[in-house]
Order: structure tokens, then C-alpha cells, then sequence
């Protein structure tokens, strides 16, 4: 098989979507020898997805003009189909919900997957800026009824997406993310790492984008209930750059003196640094109110540190017995669950490692290979 896959939305610093693709690419370059991939890439971006295998050809496109959103969605949309047929691609994979809906006009032959990452448009639209929302329910409602196949990062994801969209093949693939080895084999943060950020040598350690659906604010809410003792002991570490809605998070730390005093904001931590501080942290703190996945409560469990995270949906499936959980809506429940995770109280790090394993790029390559191929196959009627 010819096989596209679009990597055109990915940003260079990559999070989210984009990591996502990073270790979809790590797998599938160590199972597929035989088939024939073509990654449409920002220019500005050829060395950024650790492209090694000679059936795995990069197809640049012009980063000076599609970096912008707007002329990106039109190229998707009217250019793109043309190059995907020039190929003469037999599949054509599309990791970010959308795909070129005119290229069933233009090359009607081509099985389309598409992936699915989570259905916070339809179930929390409280969370997401309101044209953003409305566009992006669109798009996956389209997609469903026009791709071939549905690939989904979780089964909380399948489940929604079958009850938010109405999928022509109902057959959603489950492809759990995977993590890096390197969570489990890098040594923890050096003391100049740490300085870099202005990190202590004992932290509680979140992870991710500052934004409502995170809920960033009800972790410090959660931290503020902790014994001043522990909050003395442990300063709360916030990584990650600013999303939207973020304003709160400063307002409830500027308003305390001792959370002003405990709580670091380090801004966007550099991808060589992230692992040796998460492998340095007392514990990771992941309590969303909602996520496709939750790659960060996984990779937690592989760098050996307890993790606290949410009771229910895409977050305890992947953290299984293995995490502290509570209620995201509760500061008192957070607090008690930080604090058992402290002393890991039930001795489940051990268990998080072996889960961890469990999860790999290479068998999320294994799925997401066995998608294109069912996905050709219900093209053809079969």
C-alpha cells in the first residue's frame, strides 16, 4: 500500500496531537517494512518526527504560507486532494479529526482514516472558545459519515464518538497511546535542570497546557488544603505554556501569600528536560476534567512516580489501579489523594511500571496498521 499521512496542522514544539504522531511514527517504522508511507510535512519541520526507515518518504509543503491557519484549512481542503491522487495513495490518514472532504470527488478510490481524540466539543463546550467549538463539531460529524475508518486514542473516546457522531463503519480501532523508553531509563534532574526552571529539590510536578478543561485552578485548590507542612516540604511545579481561560490560575495564587510563595510557574519546559524532571518529581498531579487519553498520567507511571489523577472516563482506564483518584471538583478529595500519594501509601508504583509496559508506541502502530488496512478493505465493499 501507498500511505499519506497529513502532518500539516503539527506544530514544531510539539504537545498533544503531535506527540501523538511522534510515536505513531516510532511504531510503524519498527513493524512496517513493506508498505510505502508518504508524511506531509511543514518544511520548517523535516527533522521533527525521527524519520529513519527508507519506505518513509517526507513531502514538504511551504511552511512560509501554511503555518497560517486559515490558508492551511484551504490547502487541506482544495490543494491537498490533487497531491494525495499524484501519489496515488491508497490510504490517507488524518490525525486531527478533519480531512480533505472534496477528495471524494477527485480520487473516490482512496480509504480515508481519520482519528478521533476525544468529544469535548459535543460533551464539555465549556471548556472551548465558542467559534473553535462550533467548527470542530462540524468537522466531526462530517468525517464520520465520509472517512472509512474511525481510529480512537482510548474506548471512553470510541463510546463517545459513536454516541456524538454517526460513523458510516461503526468499527472504531482502539489504538492506546504508547510511552517512550526513555521514561522508564533517564535518570532524574540534575540540580542545573532544576535551576534552569527554578525548581526545589522536592515538588509535586503538573504537566500540561494552562487551560479550563485541565484543571489547573482546582489542582491549586486542591494543593492550598494540604498541611502547611507539606506545602512547606513540597512546592507545587505547573509546567506547560498558556492556553486560554488561564486567568483564574494567577488569580487564585496571587491572592495567597503562601501559595504565591509555593506555587512555580515555569512556563514551557524543553522536551530534554521534561523527562528528568517528571522522574525528579515527589509525585505527578494530572486532574482534568476531561481527556481522550491522558498521555501524562501514563508516562508518570512509566518514570516510576505515583500518580494523582481523575476518578472516571479516559483517565483511570489508562491509570487502571495503578493512580491515586478523586474528584476533580473537590479540594478536599485532591488534597487527600496528593497526600497519599506523597508516601505512596499503596505501594502502587511497582504496579504503575509493569502497567506501563503494557503500553507501547509499536502496539499502537500495530493498530493503527491493522486501521489502513480495514479501512481499504471497507472502500472496496469487503
Amino acid at each position: 500500500m501507498k500511505i499519506a499521512i497529513d502532518l500539516t496542522s503539527t506544530q514544531k514544539n510539539k504537545t498533544g496531537i503531535g506527540r501523538y504522531m511522534l510515536g505513531i511514527l516510532i511504531g510503524l517504522q519498527k513493524i512496517d517494512k513493506d508498505n510505502e508511507y508518504y508524511l506531509f510535512t511543514q518544511d520548517d519541520d523535516l527533522d521533527g518526527f525521527g524519520i529513519y526507515a527508507p519506505n518513509f518518504h517526507m513531502v514538504p509543503v511551504n511552511s512560509r504560507i501554511l503555518r497560517k491557519t486559515y490558508i492551511r484549512i484551504l490547502w487541506e481542503q482544495f490543494v491537498f486532494p490533487f497531491r494525495v491522487k499524484k501519489i496515488g495513495a491508497d490510504v490517507l490518514h488524518c490525525p486531527n479529526y478533519t480531512m480533505p472532504y472534496p477528495v471524494r470527488l477527485i480520487h473516490p478510490g482512496l480509504a480515508v482514516v481519520s482519528t478521533f481524540h476525544d468529544m469535548a466539543y459535543f460533551l464539555h463546550p465549556e471548556y472551548l472558545i465558542g467559534w473553535k467549538r462550533r467548527m470542530f463539531c462540524g468537522y466531526i460529524k462530517q468525517t464520520a459519515k465520509s472517512c472509512d475508518k474511525i481510529v480512537a486514542v482510548s474506548e471512553n473516546t470510541a463510546k463517545d464518538s459513536l454516541s456524538c457522531s454517526k460513523p458510516k463503519n461503526k468499527d472504531i480501532e482502539i489504538t492506546y497511546l504508547g510511552a517512550d523508553d526513555a521514561f522508564f531509563n533517564t535518570p532524574k534532574a540534575d540540580s542545573a535542570t532544576r535551576e534552569k526552571y527554578g525548581i526545589p529539590t522536592k515538588y509535586i510536578l503538573y504537566v500540561g497546557t494552562l487551560e479550563p478543561r485541565k484543571n489547573v485552578a482546582g489542582l491549586i485548590k486542591g494543593y492550598r488544603e494540604l498541611p502547611d507542612s507539606i506545602k512547606e516540604e513540597y512546592k507545587l511545579v505547573i509546567t506547560g505554556k498558556k492556553g486560554w481561560y488561564y486567568d483564574e490560575i494567577f488569580s487564585i495564587t496571587e491572592s495567597d501569600p503562601k501559595l504565591k510563595e509555593n506555587v512555580i510557574f515555569t512556563g514551557f519546559v524543553d522536551d530534554e528536560d521534561m523527562i528528568p524532571i517528571m522522574k525528579g518529581a515527589a509525585e505527578v498531579a494530572y486532574i482534568s476534567f476531561f481527556e481522550g487519553f491522558g498521555l501524562p498520567v501514563l508516562e508518570a507511571m512509566a518514570a516510576g512516580v505515583p500518580i494523582v489523577t481523575t476518578a472516571g472516563s479516559s483517565l483511570s482506564e489508562v491509570a487502571g489501579d495503578c493512580g491515586y483518584l478523586c474528584d476533580p471538583n473537590n479540594p478536599e478529595d485532591i488534597a487527600s489523594a496528593l497526600k497519599r500519594a506523597l508516601n505512596d501509601s499503596e505501594n502502587k508504583v511497582d504496579k504503575a511500571l509493569a502497567r506501563a509496559r503494557t503500553f507501547t508506541w509499536q502496539r499502537c502502530g500495530e493498530h493503527t496498521l491493522k486501521a489502513y488496512e480495514d479501512a481499504v478493505k471497507f472502500r472496496k465493499g469487503q
